[in-house]
């Protein structure tokens, strides 16, 4: 049923996403290899504001409050929630562009549709089949239209022409792998989400304070780069002349702001709704498109009409469900 429950993580994920994006493309535009820092800065900023809830201090020292799920659960929900945090960043570093980044990310309906079925025996209606056809369309022409940025072909006219096409190229598909086992991890994540959840009820904060916890432990092999984009960014540009800080501060606070509100409304989604229903991201596109000039073809603006619509026909035939619930 489409109630308050789903609606605020709903409106929290939407918003949240569309604003980190933004200050995400500022940050980038000062230090193009700051996404671990700022992947690190949002674990810490997360974790801080749960800190009082699971940990108290006494005389015997810091100590975590009992958990309610089980180590075993927390371990195999931080693994891949680790695994999918670092090779977000690492996509940035293979020529993948934030637009490129948030549509890929956005297609999780398909991903969730092939790892449910054959790892965790789920089937799946009508609406959601052709919700799956409707997103692998949009992968297939955000994919082209992406390439064509990057490759010339004389007879054809496809925009986009860089010196060394060919390396281009290669390094752009090492980046759509990894952006496809992104993918892969995220939907996994979701279905065990959904089986953790029921099976320890209440606990989406719980897994996410301790989920944030543990991506903290790669951050320590990164040290080096992350006070180098921290350096960086400290060195940017004043706000304004009224406010004399350095902007790539601001904008990694407003970053960490944000997409705290984007975590916590995608933990509240996914224990109230299927993997399938969790919000998309494919709206959330227009302001850096608008704002950033973004490297864009028709095919990009086809691709996300597919994404959208087809990651809403789960949350549309949910609201067709429930009105149906009412008037009986």
């Amino acid at each position: 049923m489409l109630t308050w429950s789903v609606i605020r993580p709903f409106l929290m994920v939407f918003g949240g996403c569309m604003s980190s994006i933004v200050s995400m493309e500022y940050i980038l535009q000062i230090d193009p290899s700051a996404g671990n820092l700022v992947t690190c800065t949002e674990f810490v900023f997360v974790m801080l504001q749960s800190l009082p809830q699971y940990v108290t201090v006494k005389s015997g020292g810091i100590r975590f409050a009992p958990r309610l799920a089980s180590d075993q659960a927390h371990l195999m929900h931080g693994a891949v929630w680790v695994s999918m945090s670092v090779l977000v960043n690492v996509a940035y570093g293979y020529n993948i562009t934030v637009p490129i980044h948030t549509l890929f990310r956005s297609c999780n309906v398909v991903s969730s549709v092939i790892v449910g079925w054959l790892f965790f025996g789920v089937t799946y209606g009508v609406s959601q089949l052709f919700s799956v056809v409707l997103v692998t369309c949009g992968i297939f022409l955000a994919t082209i239209g992406d390439a064509s940025v990057l490759c010339v072909h004389c007879d054809g006219g496809i925009l986009g022409a860089l010196t060394n096409a060919k390396e281009d190229m290669r390094v752009w598909a090492v980046g759509i792998a990894i952006l496809l086992l992104v993918l892969f991890l995220q939907a996994f994540l979701g279905h065990l989400q959904r089986i953790f959840y029921d099976r320890y009820p209440g606990t989406s904060d719980e897994f996410m304070f301790f989920s944030h916890v543990y991506a903290l432990i790669p951050t320590f092999l990164m040290a080096q780069g992350l006070v180098k984009s921290l350096s960086n960014l400290a060195a940017s540009q004043p706000i304004s002349p009224l406010v004399p800080v350095p902007s790539g501060l601001v904008y990694l606070l407003a970053n960490n702001i944000t997409q705290s509100v984007c975590i916590r409304g995608v933990f509240a989604l996914s224990a109230v709704v299927s993997p399938l229903s969790v919000c998309n991201r494919a709206l959330a596109l227009e302001p850096p498109l608008i704002w950033f000039n973004n490297p864009w073809t028709g095919l990009h603006s086809l691709a996300t009409l597919c994404i959208f619509g087809g990651s809403s026909v789960p949350i549309l035939a949910m609201w067709l469900s429930s009105k149906k619930e009412k008037e009986q």
